[in-house]
């Protein structure tokens, strides 16, 4: 992948699309390769990771629900969602443009789901399954069509991700979900190619986001930022299948995208597959994806043989003088006080799930990272706000060379005595390297919704969703519409 500001060689360098009469847009590349999409192009692999993917989703939206900014979108949409009937996860129906704002809002919120990862940019490809979950209801359609919307939207954002460099030009990983629910949600509505080409580019020119959302000091938006993509991208969609027109020559015309990633962004998506989830990545701990592997490292040490750091054992943090954390530099600007910032105090969840300084320490005294450790009691007790303020962290080189494809970690803990303790790991389970299985998937399900569903429930969600492609999407959204949480358990949330 190139630098921001680094041109293709002529021997790599892509043939341009030329957008005169007569020729083919990216946007109309994208939406053919769309509107043709089937069932039969997804490999086996695919075939089988979409469940796992598909169940991880489902995990992280039903924690969200009572949420106070979650509600507050549900409030949202209760008041301006009214009209032709979407099911609701959590019971009610909306029209689709707020269906598909509130199923993003909660599979977004809590941070937990899943990723894609490049040398320089990241996006949560997990941003696309409520685009596709409420298109493939509105469809009436299988649990097959289901799959193949995620697989779609998953492909179409990594694919971006990989071809451009949106964040180091300051726009938000969010930026390109305007191309992929479009596409996503096209598909499986049966529009033309036509129809979504001009819904793409009518989102992609008017639903631009930016990087700021992720720098410090982080707001609520943080979590919310990926659905007011879905809401502009599904008002276009719709727009679109009404004869409304758009700038098709938005990528490659003038003051267009190119222009504003100072490089050509070309994807030859007449080669593209759509294999998208198998390249994502599931997170393993409810925290930003860059520092997945630094908080199984300091799980993994604060469990080791050593009793003074095994917190079960009574270890008194007070003795510890430092945590240094090695990582890559990627990990270091998110999260690490790099090209980010640093937070001046970390007193909410949105701040310290990006924050490797409480991360870190609460997992060396929690022994896990969930969302428990988010709580407004949590994140504010003394004695991970004490810790916390004895962690450093710096980019180490050798790491950063390595990232993506590995993703390592190095944490080192002095104590008062002058005893060093070290570890290092390489990756995390959830990595494409080391992907979750379906088992994984259940047990993080069971985990995330222990508290929020009765048991049975719970497993007439699993057995729908292990059986997606036998089912019809009505009979997943029967079951996720019996779902309800009670907003006052959740005020702290």
């Amino acid at each position: 992948m190139t630098s921001a500001h680094q041109q293709p060689s002529p021997a790599t360098a892509p043939r341009p699309h030329v957008s005169a009469a007569g020729h083919q847009t990216q946007v109309q590349a994208l939406a053919r390769y769309a509107a043709r999409a089937t069932f039969g192009d997804l490999s086996a692999e695919s075939r089988k990771q979409l469940p796992v993917h598909i169940l991880d989703c489902l995990a992280c939206s039903i924690s969200a629900l009572g949420a106070g900014p979650v509600s507050a979108c549900r409030d949202q949409v209760r008041d301006f969602g009214g009209g032709h009937g979407v099911t609701l996860t959590g019971g009610g129906q909306a029209n689709p443009v707020y269906a598909a704002f509130w199923h993003t809002v909660l599979v977004r919120y809590v941070d937990f789901m899943d990723n894609f990862l490049a040398p320089t940019e990241t996006c949560h490809t997990a941003d696309n399954f409520g685009v596709a979950l409420t298109a493939a209801e509105l469809a009436g359609g299988s649990g097959r069509e289901l799959m193949l919307g995620v697989a779609l939207g998953y492909t179409v954002q990594s694919r971006l991700v990989d071809h451009g460099n949106f964040m180091t030009r300051g726009f938000d990983h969010t930026a390109q979900l305007a191309f992929s629910h479009n596409a996503a949600a096209g598909r499986l509505l049966g529009m033309t190619a036509a129809q979504i080409a001009n819904a793409i580019a009518m989102a992609a020119s008017s639903d631009a986001s930016f990087a700021v959302i992720r720098a410090k000091p982080l707001s609520q938006w943080k979590g919310i930022a990926s659905a007011q993509s879905a809401l502009g991208a599904m008002n276009a969609l719709f727009l679109a299948r009404r004869g409304v027109e758009g700038p098709l020559h938005v990528v490659e015309g003038p003051l267009g995208i190119d222009n504003l990633l100072d490089r050509p962004l070309r994807v030859y998506w007449d080669a593209e597959g759509y294999e998208g989830v198998v390249t994502s990545t599931i997170k393993k701990y409810n925290a930003q994806i860059h520092t997945q592997s630094a908080i199984h490292c300091m799980i993994e040490l604060a469990a080791a043989s050593n009793p003074r750091l095994d917190a079960a054992a009574g270890f008194d943090p007070a003795t510890i003088v430092s945590i240094d954390a090695e990582v890559p530099q990627i990990t270091y600007d998110f999260t690490g006080g790099g090209l980010y910032g640093t937070e001046a105090a970390v007193t909410s969840k949105e701040q310290a799930d990006h924050d490797l300084r409480y991360l870190l320490a609460v997992a060396l005294l929690d022994g896990n990272v969930m969302p428990a450790q988010f709580t407004d009691d949590r994140v504010t007790r003394p004695d991970v706000q004490s810790l916390l303020k004895k962690v450093s962290a710096r980019p180490n080189a050798s790491y950063t060379a390595q990232y993506p494809r590995r993703m390592p970690a190095k944490i080192t803990v002095r104590l008062q005595d002058g005893t060093t303790l070290e570890h290092e790991v390489q990756d995390y389970l959830g990595m494409p390297s080391r992907p979750f299985t379906w088992n994984d998937a259940v047990d993080k399900f069971d985990q995330l919704t222990a508290d929020r569903i009765d048991s049975d429930l719970a497993c007439e969600i699993k057995d729908a969703v292990h059986s997606l492609e036998q089912i019809k999407v009505r009979d997943l959204m029967a079951l996720l519409a019996r779902i309800h949480v009670d907003r006052r358990a959740d005020e702290k949330r």
